[in-house]
């Protein structure tokens, strides 16, 4: 009995969407592959012609098995993994077949046609397109002993042809990726050309595989800038920074996964891409091909790949957005970000990224931000979560965040101070669960410049809790690392190479004494005195934290608020007085109207703040403290920085007891008094460096500035 193959239908599923028909060598039907399409989902159920009956025959032929006969025996074959990939490389010319059953089922067919052929095989870029190809070359392996060709579909190999290599490839077309799936059809369907294809055939190499209980292997040759790596993932660029720090952002999974950005160097990601080798072959990769797919990729990102700058936390544009856009990784999951601009902010998406996106690193101990969610609440939400003394404080404190949202510096230090029940550590993490949280809220105070930097490395915002004193050491580099000033050290185990940093960081130091001591550290940072809680005051952790986590969206949503308004109108605010740190307050006081505060209000608290800071400084530094003595006392002293040692040294030995507060040597003492002269200014006393003679001799002139009205 003859079937109308277009009449068939399904007892259940009814008509097909599809249908392809398997003929026998001489072009008659034999079997039909009739697929259904339910929503998102497919599926295929045979009609077997010759039994009339809903299923296969247990012996299958090829698919276009009649124009594959009839080709010549020279003429390259490509097994594709379905109907539909086969019709396509049909299109352009190219004997393509296909066996019926998928992946799971090649051994089923009559592979005989294809004995003593030359043949290759295009899977699909999934697992499921690699268990076909090894499974189909294994059987045509054992069975006639033909070895077929397996086509390579990474990324980077499917770029070249379609784009072409090295310098022919563009910047954007080192970006594009090949989604899950993407076959032979796709290729057509995007415009690949008979070239094309032929370029990708050159590329397949021999399937080497074996009976082994490893199972089947197969051999997939890459161009010579290529390596293993790609393979693994669904997208991969390999970049540097300008200081030639080697990264790599990856999309793992689909189209709608996010990019992630790793350090070739680290450790994370050697560890990534051995998962990612064993979810691809079942296997973990011996460490020494490890090693050697890590260092091909180093070379590729310092020497091929494009120069980029890596953020923590903050980044700036150019972007889609233009050049003055901030960018904020809210640290989550789906890499998702902020970009603020002078019209406003939005939420991106972590699976679309541009050439031109700013790239983030983030450390291990990175904690997420929430979703910033929009209301009316405004900065005020923030108050009852932050332990102040007084409106101007408060303004002092949300001036610091809104540092904080600058991609660059300066940054002013936030030093909170104390009795013990102020309040200082939770409000440190306050601050910066707003900007920057980590899974280590607060830390312990470095003990050395080395460690500074690499707490540096690996945060935006960075708190020390719970401080005693500040070294000068740690002074000077606190000093650097908030106004801009290079650190280098020496990589672990090598004495020729170093690591540079060269950046600046917000920082919050918090203790019961004052910590600012030193004049060079108190002009460069807002210090506030926390007032004590009495008992009665005080909150139970988890109600506060529980409350705070509620809020912790809305107030953010404030402070980006107030940093696209600062963008907006930054370039139109003039400071009448600029202070130590100008552009920081330029830039809050460009948010003051979105934050509800009256133009100046800002300034003028800061400007208090740091005469406040400024007598703290002299009250605590004894050769500041002796000389502005000697001065208002005498008027004016001149003479070498021996003799004014001395000379104060006699006149005030209770001050200058001490030999770590007053240095006794000429060049140590000529040093400190170099360091608070800007102090002293502020007192109305000059400093002067001099030579007189002959000899040139060094000498220091201290004096009661001109025209000074103050004590």
């Amino acid at each position: 009995m003859s079937v109308n193959i277009a009449e068939l239908r399904h007892p259940k599923a009814g008509k097909p969407t599809s249908q392809y028909v398997y003929r026998n060598e001489d072009g008659t039907a034999a079997l039909v592959a009739n697929r259904f399409d339910r929503g998102s989902e497919k599926f295929f159920i045979p009609y077997d012609l010759v039994a009339n009956d809903w299923k296969a025959p247990e012996r299958r032929p090829l698919y276009r098995l009649d124009e594959l006969v009839a080709a010549n025996e020279d003429r390259a074959v490509i097994v594709t993994e379905g109907e539909k990939c086969a019709d396509a490389l049909a299109s352009l010319g190219f004997v393509a077949t296909t066996t019926y059953g998928g992946a799971q089922a090649p051994h089923m067919s009559d592979l005989s046609p294809l004995n003593g052929r030359n043949v290759y095989v295009w899977p699909d870029k999934d697992e499921a397109g690699q268990s076909y190809a090894q499974k189909l070359c294994a059987t045509l392996r054992s069975v006639s002993g033909t070895v077929a060709k397996v086509i390579p579909i990474s990324d980077l190999t499917l770029r070249s042809v379609t784009y072409g290599y090295e310098g022919k490839e563009t910047s954007n077309a080192r970006n594009v990726t090949y989604g899950k799936g993407w076959d032979a059809a796709d290729a057509v369907a995007a415009g690949w050309t008979v070239g094309n294809v032929n370029t990708l055939l050159k590329l397949a190499a021999p399937y080497e595989g074996s009976s082994s209980e490893d199972g089947p292997q197969i051999a997939t040759p890459m161009p010579a800038n290529d390596n293993d790596a790609p393979e693994l993932f669904e997208g991969i660029d390999l970049w540097h920074t300008p200081e030639g720090k080697p990264y790599a952002s990856i999309k793992r999974g689909d189209g709608s996964a996010p990019w992630e950005t790793f350090a070739l160097e680290s450790a994370a990601f050697k560890r990534l891409l051995a998962h990612a080798a064993y979810q691809t072959s079942g296997k973990v990769p011996p460490a020494a091909k490890l090693d050697d797919q890590v260092r091909q990729m180093i070379g590729e990102a310092l020497f091929e790949g494009e120069r980029r700058e890596v953020f923590t936390r903050i980044g700036r544009g150019p972007d889609t957005l233009g050049p003055d856009s901030i960018v904020l990784d809210l640290g989550r999951p789906d890499w998702s970000t902020v970009r603020i601009t002078a019209e406003g902010w939005s939420i991106r998406n972590g699976a679309i990224q541009t050439t031109t996106a700013p790239r983030f690193k983030r450390a291990p101990s990175m904690a997420p931000l929430p979703v910033p969610i929009r209301g009316n609440a405004g900065i005020d939400l923030l108050r009852r979560f932050v332990n102040v003394a007084t409106d101007d404080d408060f303004r002092l404190m949300v001036g610091w965040l809104m540092g904080c949202l600058r991609p660059s510096g300066p940054y002013p230090l936030m030093i909170l101070t104390g009795e013990q029940g102020s309040a200082k550590s939770t409000t440190s993490k306050v601050l910066r669960a707003l900007i920057d949280p980590s899974t280590l809220a607060t830390r312990s105070f470095p003990s050395d410049e080395r460690d500074l930097v690499i707490a540096a490395q690996g945060a935006h915002v960075l708190a020390f809790d719970n401080i005693s004193k500040v070294k000068p050491a740690m002074a000077d580099a606190l000093c650097r690392l908030a106004t801009g000033g290079g650190f280098a050290t020496r990589k672990l185990h090598s004495d020729a190479d170093e690591v540079l940093f060269d950046a600046t960081r917000p920082v919050i130091l918090n203790g019961i004494p004052a910590l600012a001591e030193r004049a060079d550290l108190s002009d460069r940072a807002i210090s506030l005195h926390l007032p004590t809680i009495p008992p009665h005051g005080r909150a139970f952790e988890t109600d506060f934290w529980a409350e705070f986590e509620d809020a912790q969206p809305l107030i953010l949503a404030a402070l980006l608020d107030a940093a696209s308004h600062a963008l907006a109108s930054v370039a139109h605010v003039t400071l009448s007085e600029r202070p130590r740190m100008a552009d920081f307050a330029r830039w809050v006081t460009a948010s003051e109207p979105a934050l509800g505060w009256t133009q100046g209000a800002f300034l003028e608290a800061y400007a208090a703040n740091r005469k406040e800071a400024a007598e703290v400084a002299l009250d605590g530094n004894a050769v500041a403290s002796a000389v502005l003595m000697l001065v208002r006392e005498q008027g004016r002293w001149r003479g070498t920085a021996t003799d004014l040692t001395s000379h104060l040294r006699m006149l005030y030995p209770a001050l200058t007891e001490s030999a770590e507060a007053f240095p006794r040597q000429a060049a140590a003492f000529g040093a400190e008094l170099r360091r608070v002269t800007p102090l002293l200014r502020t007192h109305g006393v000059e400093v002067a460096h001099l030579r007189e003679g002959k000899e040139r001799r060094r000498v220091v002139s201290v004096s009661k500035r001109e025209g000074w009205e103050g004590e």
